[in-house]
């Protein structure tokens, strides 16, 4: 259960980084090249995490017979305030963030469409060439996604970074983003634009 907790905050610090009231479209913006399906956004992880936080609340001033805090208050308080926070931020990265899939590539975009520029941690425009997916997946599963993952031989072997969790062996670079957008809807945009998948 701890695993499934930080994997969202592995994700900011491995591969791309990012973070769902549900809508049935993908929406559709011009940029300056082409055409991007945007991914609608999803608020269900952001609001996952403040439920924990508001929980560890609570927990923080349980008392016992004499009135006195128990031993875990402190620990539950930290985990109120860490949780709290990192909802904020989820939800930050929720509304300022899309994915989006246009004719040849999948890539992280502003919300309005934009460009997100380099990728601090690997080099190179955030945007990916169908063709150099090797996997993706949905952990810890498609049915309760805090992560979303891929892997993809675009990034040249000598900018790579390694990372912690293995989900697969196969060859390239792997990128781990929180579930901060519609899971179905992206799903189906993995499929429709024939992303390799690796069933397990």
């Amino acid at each position: 259960m701890l695993r499934l907790l930080i994997l969202p905050l592995l994700a900011l610090t491995h591969g791309t980084s990012a973070f769902v009231v549900q809508s049935p479209s993908v929406s559709t913006r011009s940029t300056e090249l082409n055409m991007i399906d945007l991914v609608d956004p999803s608020y269900n992880l952001a609001i996952g995490a403040f439920g924990v936080g508001l929980a560890g609340g609570f927990l923080e001033d349980v008392r016992d017979e004499e009135g006195e805090k128990l031993l875990t208050a402190k620990p539950a308080g930290a985990l109120a305030l860490l949780f709290t926070v990192f909802s904020l931020f989820l939800a930050f990265q929720t509304t300022t963030l899309r994915f989006g899939f246009d004719d040849d590539s999948f890539s992280l975009v502003k919300a309005d469409g934009s460009s997100m520029g380099e990728n601090v941690v690997v080099g190179g425009e955030n945007k990916w060439a169908y063709s150099s997916f090797k996997n993706w997946d949905f952990l810890p599963s498609s049915g309760f996604p805090i992560l979303v993952y891929f892997r993809e031989d675009q990034t040249p072997a000598e900018n790579r970074e390694e990372v912690p969790i293995v989900v697969d062996t196969l060859e390239g670079q792997v990128h781990f983003f929180p579930a901060i957008t519609n899971v179905k809807q992206l799903k189906q945009g993995f499929i429709d634009h024939d992303c390799a998948h690796v069933d397990n």
